[in-house]
C-alpha cells in the first residue's frame, strides 16, 4: 500500500495517493508506513490537506526514513508548511531538525546543505543578514535544479529577500524534468511558483498561461492547495486589468479552501488582490478594509510576508482615504525590510512610500530616489505606478511639461500589460496637465463641481473631523464618507486628505447659493 501510494503520487492521483497511507497504518502503524512511504504522507496533505497536520507528519518521519537527503527533503517542505500556516514556531521546530541531518557521505547533499542552512536559519532569526550564499544566479542554480523540488524555497521569500533572479531558470529546468517523467501534481506546483515569479516581472502572458495550465493540473490530479495558488496569481492579474467580477469569484474559491484549512499565505493572498482591485477602482476605504487585515494579529489572512508585500498598496490606500494613521506604521515596516535586506523592491517601495506619507515639496527627492534605485525597473508594473504617482505630484506642483512626461510613459507601460484602470487614470491625469494652468495670483481653487453631498462631506474633512465623526454629523456610515472623498480628491485635482486645507469651499458655496 505504501508503494502504491508513492505511485500514485507520481502518476498525479494525489486522492488516490492520500487514502493508501491511512489503510496501510492501520495493518503496521505509522512509522513502518512512513518509512516505506518515503514521508509521502505529509507531502500529500502540504499538497491537499491542513498545513500544520503537515508539518507534524514531515517532522515525524524525518527520523524514520532511510536516506539523509529525502529527510532533508522532508524538513524544507515541513518549514515550507509551517509557513504557509503563518506559524513561526513550528517553523523553528522544522529548522531545528533539518539542521540536525548529516550528509553521511552524499557529496551533493552535503553541498547543498550549508546553502539550505543558511537560507532558512535568515528566517529564523529575526535580526539575521539576508541569505547571501544563496546565489540563485550562479551554481547554486544547478545544483538546486537538479535537485528534487522539495528542496527549492519558496518565490515569495526568494521575492522578499530580492534574489529571485536566477530562481525562474531553476523552476523552468524542474518543470521539464516533470513533464518527462510525467509527475504532474509536482509539475503543477512548480508552474504555480513559475506564475508568481512571471507576474512580477511584468510577462503577464506568461504568467496567466503558467497559472492556467497548472490550475488545469491541479484540478486532474486533485491538488487543493496548488489549484488555490493558480487561482490565487489569476486574481492578481485580474485585479491589475480591472475585472473586479473575475477578482470576486477567484478569491471567493481560494478562501473556501484556504480559511478552513489554516493556509493563512492564501487567505492573505484573496485579501490583497480584492483590497488592490478596490484600490485600482478608486475605492481606497473598501481596499483598506480587506488590505489592514493582512497584519491584524489572529485574523484568518493574517500573515507577515504577505503583509509586507501589500504594504505599498496599503498606504496608497491610507492615504487616499484620509487615514494616516495606518500609512506610518506600514511605510516604516518597509523601510526596516530595506535597510536589512537592500532588496531592490524594498527599497523603491520605501522610498514610494516616503513620498506619499511626507508630502509637500520633500516628496520630489522620494520620487527620484525610488525611480533611480538600481533594479526597480525590473518590476515594470510597480515601476510605473511609482511614476504615475509621481506625475500627479508634479501636475498638482503645476510642473504641467514634467507631469505629462511622467504620466505618458506610466500609461504605456499600463497600455503594453492590459492594466487598464491605472491607464485610463494615468490618461486621465494626463489630459489636465493640457488645461490652462490656473493664475498664480488668483487665490486658492474652489471646490465647484462637487455634489451637494460630497461638498458637505470635504467641508468637513479639511475641518480635520474623521470618518465615523463625519457619517455622525452627516447620518450616513463611515465607509460611505469614504466613498464620497474618494470621488472628491479626483474631482479637485487632490490625492489626500491634507490637501483639502487649500480648497476655497467659503467661496464654492457662495457660487452655489447666487446661483439658486
Amino acid at each position: 500500500m505504501a508503494a502504491a501510494a508513492r505511485a500514485a503520487w507520481g502518476a498525479g492521483a494525489a486522492a488516490a495517493a492520500l487514502l493508501r497511507p491511512v489503510d496501510a497504518e492501520w495493518l503496521r502503524g505509522e512509522l513502518p508506513v512512513a518509512r516505506l512511504g518515503g514521508g509521502l504522507r505529509g507531502i500529500l496533505e502540504f499538497a491537499c490537506g491542513i498545513p500544520e497536520r503537515a508539518h507534524h507528519y514531515l517532522v515525524r518521519d524525518m527520523a524514520v526514513v532511510s536516506e539523509p537527503r529525502r529527510a532533508v527533503e522532508l524538513g524544507t517542505v515541513a518549514v515550507r508548511a509551517a509557513w504557509s500556516a503563518g506559524r513561526p514556531d513550528l517553523q523553528r521546530e522544522a529548522l531545528r531538525q533539518v539542521r540536525a541531518v548529516h550528509p553521511d557521505g552524499d557529496p551533493d547533499l552535503a553541498e547543498l546543505l550549508p546553502v539550505l542552512r543558511n537560507w532558512w536559519s535568515c528566517y529564523d532569526r529575526p535580526g539575521a543578514a539576508a541569505p547571501a550564499t544563496l546565489d540563485l544566479s550562479h551554481g547554486t542554480v544547478g545544483r538546486l535544479g537538479a535537485a528534487a523540488w522539495e528542496l527549492l524555497p519558496p518565490v515569495p521569500l526568494a521575492q522578499a529577500w530580492g534574489i529571485e533572479g536566477g530562481l525562474l531558470d531553476v523552476l523552468h529546468v524542474q518543470a521539464a524534468q516533470l513533464r518527462r517523467r510525467h509527475e504532474l501534481t509536482a509539475l503543477a506546483l512548480v508552474l504555480s511558483q513559475t506564475a508568481v515569479l512571471d507576474l512580477a516581472a511584468g510577462r503577464w502572458e506568461a504568467a496567466g498561461t503558467a497559472a492556467a495550465e497548472g490550475l488545469r493540473l491541479a484540478g486532474e490530479v486533485g491538488a487543493d492547495h496548488v489549484a488555490t495558488q493558480c487561482r490565487a496569481s489569476l486574481a492578481a492579474l485580474a485585479a491589475a486589468r480591472g475585472d473586479g467580477r473575475t477578482v470576486g469569484e477567484l478569491t471567493a474559491r481560494v478562501l473556501e479552501v484556504s480559511v478552513p484549512r489554516g493556509v493563512r499565505v492564501l487567505s492573505a493572498a484573496a485579501y490583497w488582490y480584492r483590497g488592490r482591485a478596490a484600490l485600482f477602482a478608486g475605492r481606497p476605504q473598501d481596499a483598506l478594509a480587506d488590505l489592514l487585515c493582512l497584519a491584524e494579529p489572529g485574523h484568518e489572512a493574517a500573515h507577515p510576508t504577505s503583509a509586507l508585500f501589500a504594504a505599498a498598496d496599503t498606504v496608497e490606500a491610507a492615504v487616499q482615504a484620509g487615514g494616516t494613521d495606518a500609512a506610518g506604521p506600514r511605510a516604516a515596516m518597509v523601510a526596516e525590510w530595506a535597510r536589512r535586506t537592500g532588496a531592490p523592491w524594498a527599497r523603491t517601495a520605501a522610498h514610494r512610500l516616503q513620498a506619499l506619507v511626507a508630502g509637500g515639496p520633500a516628496a520630489e527627492d522620494s520620487f527620484r530616489a525610488a525611480l533611480d534605485t538600481a533594479g526597480a525597473a525590473g518590476c515594470p508594473f510597480e515601476y510605473a505606478r511609482t511614476r504615475l504617482l509621481y506625475g500627479e505630484w508634479l501636475r498638482r506642483a503645476r510642473r504641467r511639461a514634467d507631469a505629462r512626461h511622467e504620466l505618458a510613459a506610466a500609461a504605456e507601460v499600463f497600455d503594453r500589460l492590459g492594466a487598464e484602470p491605472l491607464r485610463a487614470r494615468a490618461l486621465r491625469e494626463r489630459a489636465l496637465t493640457e488645461r490652462p494652468a490656473p493664475a498664480r495670483g488668483g487665490g486658492p481653487p474652489t471646490a465647484a463641481g462637487l455634489t451637494a453631498q460630497e461638498l458637505r462631506v470635504a467641508r468637513l474633512a479639511a475641518d480635520g473631523l474623521t470618518n465615523r465623526e463625519i457619517g455622525a454629523q452627516l447620518l450616513i456610515s463611515p465607509r460611505t464618507v469614504g466613498h464620497h472623498l474618494a470621488s472628491v480628491y479626483p474631482k479637485l485635482g487632490i490625492t489626500s486628505r491634507a490637501e483639502l486645507a487649500r480648497i476655497d469651499f467659503a467661496g464654492d458655496l457662495r457660487l452655489k447659493a447666487a446661483g439658486d
